[in-house]
C-alpha cells in the first residue's frame, strides 16, 4: 500500500480506508492455520506440486500453487507444534512464556519484536497459534504475543517510509497510529478480553485465532468515525515539501512484493511514455514545419522525460520475479522489455526531427510549397500508424495491431512516392540545395518511427 502512495496511485486518505480494511483481511491466515487437519496437508501439497507441474492451464496452475502453499503451511505448523511439545514438558520454559500472561507488556514487546524481525503479523500469529496446538502458551500470553505482532509490522512500513513522499511517510505514520493506538486501548481490558474469548472455542489454537480476528474488526470498526481526524493529524504532523514530485512513475519497489501488479503498474507507465511520444510527433511536426522554435525546445524536453521513464521501468520490470508470475505474464514481461525500446528509440528520432526544425530556422533553410505539403501526408500517415500501434498496445487489441502493420506498408511506400518527387524538385530546382539533407532525414527518421509501430504492432499480434 506504501507503493501505491508514493506512485500516485492512491491518496493518503484513501489508503487509511484501505489500511482499516487490510487489518481485517489478515485474519483469515490465523483463522486457516487455526485447522487441525492431521496428515491432509501431504495430500494438498501432492496436488498441488503435481497440478502445477504438469497443467499447461494457467488458472490450474495458479489454484495448484495455492493449494501446494497450504499444504506447506499446515506442514510447517505441524513441524513447530511437533517440535514445541518437548518444550512443553519443561517448567522453566513454559513460565518464561507464559509469564507474558501476567505480564502482557513483555508479551507484547515479544511479538512486536518477532513480527518486526519476520516482517509478518500472519507469520507471528501463525507461530503463536501452533505452539497453542503444542499446549506450551496459554492463551493470555498468546493474546498478548498477537497483539504485539501488530505492532511489530509497522518497523518495515517506518523504513520503507525512509526517503518517500510526504503523502507515504503519512501512510506509515497513520499505520504506526492505528496498531500502536489499537493495542493501548485494549490493553487495560485483556483480562476481560481473554475470558470473552473463551467462551467463543473449546479449542485453545481457534481462541487465539478468534482474539486476533475480534481485536482487529473492532479496532477498525472503532476508528472509522476517526478517518478524517487522524487524516488531517497526520497532514500537520508531516506537511508537504515544497517543489515534492508525487507519482513520477506509475509503479515503486514496494510492489514487487505482488508480481502481478507491479507487471500491471509498468505497463501503465510504459503506456503513459507512449503517450508521450506520440505528443513528441505531432510537436516536431508543428516544429518543423511552422518554424517554431519553442514547440522544438519542448520535444527537446520530452525527450529527456522518456529516457527517464524507460530506463526506470526497464530496471522495475528486471526486478519483478518470473518465477511468480503465470507463463502468460512471463511472456507479456520479456515482451514488455522490447516493446520499452521501441518507444526509447520513437522518442529519440522525434527528438532527432526537432533538432532538424532548430537548424532549419538557425541556417534560413526553405523548403518548397509542395515539399512542406508532402512531409505534411508523411507525418500524417506516420502518427496514424504510431497511435493505431499504441491503441492496440493499451487494449491488447489484435485487429488494432493488424491495421497499423498495414499502415505502415503505405508508409513504406509514401515514403519511396516522396523521395522520388523530391529528387524529381532538386533536379528542376525547384528547392533550394540546402533542404535536401533536412527533408531526406526527416523522411528517413519518420519511417523508423513507423518500423518501430510495426515491431509493437507485431508483439501485439503474437501475443500468447
Amino acid at each position: 500500500m506504501l507503493g501505491f502512495v508514493n506512485a500516485g496511485l492512491m491518496t493518503f486518505r484513501q489508503s487509511v480506508n484501505v489500511m482499516l480494511g487490510s487489518e481485517i483481511g489478515t485474519t483469515i491466515t490465523a483463522q486457516l492455520v487455526a485447522f487441525e487437519i492431521g496428515l491432509l496437508y501431504w495430500p494438498l501439497i501432492a496436488i498441488g506440486f503435481f497440478g502445477s507441474m504438469f497443467s499447461k492451464n494457467e488458472k490450474v496452475d495458479l489454484v495448484s500453487k495455492i493449494l501446494f502453499s497450504l499444504g506447506l503451511i499446515f506442514l510447517g505448523m505441524d513441524f513447530i507444534k511437533t517440535t514445541a511439545r518437548p518444550l512443553g514438558d519443561n517448567p522453566i520454559f513454559v513460565d518464561m512464556i507464559n509469564e507474558f500472561g501476567s505480564n502482557p507488556i513483555i508479551g507484547i514487546l515479544i511479538g512486536a519484536a518477532i513480527a518486526g524481525i519476520t516482517q509478518s503479523s500472519s507469520a507471528t500469529t501463525s507461530l503463536v497459534i501452533a505452539l497453542g496446538m503444542g499446549d506450551v502458551i496459554r492463551l493470555d500470553a498468546g493474546i498478548a504475543m498477537v497483539l504485539g505482532a501488530n505492532i511489530g509490522t509497522c518497523f518495515l512500513e517506518i523504513v520503507a517510509a525512509i526517503g518517500a513522499t510526504s503523502p507515504a511517510k503519512r501512510t506509515a505514520l497513520a499505520q504506526t497510529m492505528i496498531n500502536v493506538g489499537g493495542v493501548g486501548v485494549f490493553l487495560p481490558f485483556l483480562g476481560p478480553f481473554s475470558e470473552m474469548v473463551v467462551l467463543t472455542s473449546p479449542d485453545l489454537p481457534r481462541q487465539i485465532a478468534n482474539a486476533h480476528t475480534i481485536f482487529n474488526v473492532m479496532v477498525s470498526f472503532l476508528l472509522i468515525p476517526f478517518v478524517g481526524l487522524l487524516v488531517r493529524f497526520c497532514e500537520r504532523v508531516i506537511p508537504d515539501k515544497e517543489g515534492e514530485r508525487i507519482g513520477q512513475h506509475y509503479f515503486d519497489e514496494q510492489m514487487l512484493h505482488m508480481p502481478q501488479v507491479a507487471l500491471r503498474e509498468a505497463e501503465r507507465e510504459m503506456h503513459r511514455t507512449a503517450d508521450i511520444t506520440l505528443a513528441m510527433i505531432q510537436l516536431g511536426r508543428t516544429a518543423l514545419l511552422e518554424h517554431d522554435v519553442e514547440t522544438a525546445n519542448k520535444v527537446l524536453v520530452l525527450e529527456d522525460e522518456v529516457d527517464d521513464s524507460c530506463r526506470s521501468t526497464e530496471r522495475f520490470i528486471d526486478l519483478i520475479r518470473e518465477e511468480e508470475l503465470g507463463q502468460e505474464d512471463t511472456v507479456w514481461r520479456l515482451k514488455l522489455l522490447a516493446i520499452l525500446t521501441d518507444i526509447e528509440r520513437v522518442g529519440d528520432l522525434s527528438n532527432n526531427i526537432a533538432e532538424f526544425a532548430i537548424d532549419r530556422l538557425t541556417n534560413g533553410v526553405r523548403f518548397s510549397s509542395t515539399g512542406i505539403k508532402e512531409l505534411e501526408r508523411m507525418f500524417v500517415l506516420v502518427e496514424e500508424t504510431y497511435s493505431t500501434a499504441i491503441v492496440a498496445l493499451k487494449t491488447r487489441n489484435r485487429e488494432m495491431a493488424r491495421a497499423a502493420v498495414i499502415l505502415e506498408d503505405q508508409v513504406d511506400a509514401l515514403e519511396r512516392e516522396l523521395k522520388a518527387n523530391h529528387i524529381e524538385r532538386m533536379r528542376d530546382g525547384v528547392c533550394m540545395p540546402e533542404a535536401d539533407g533536412l527533408f531526406v532525414e526527416t523522411l528517413r527518421n519518420l519511417e523508423r518511427i513507423s518500423d518501430h509501430a510495426d515491431n509493437i504492432a507485431l508483439d501485439v499480434i503474437m501475443d500468447n
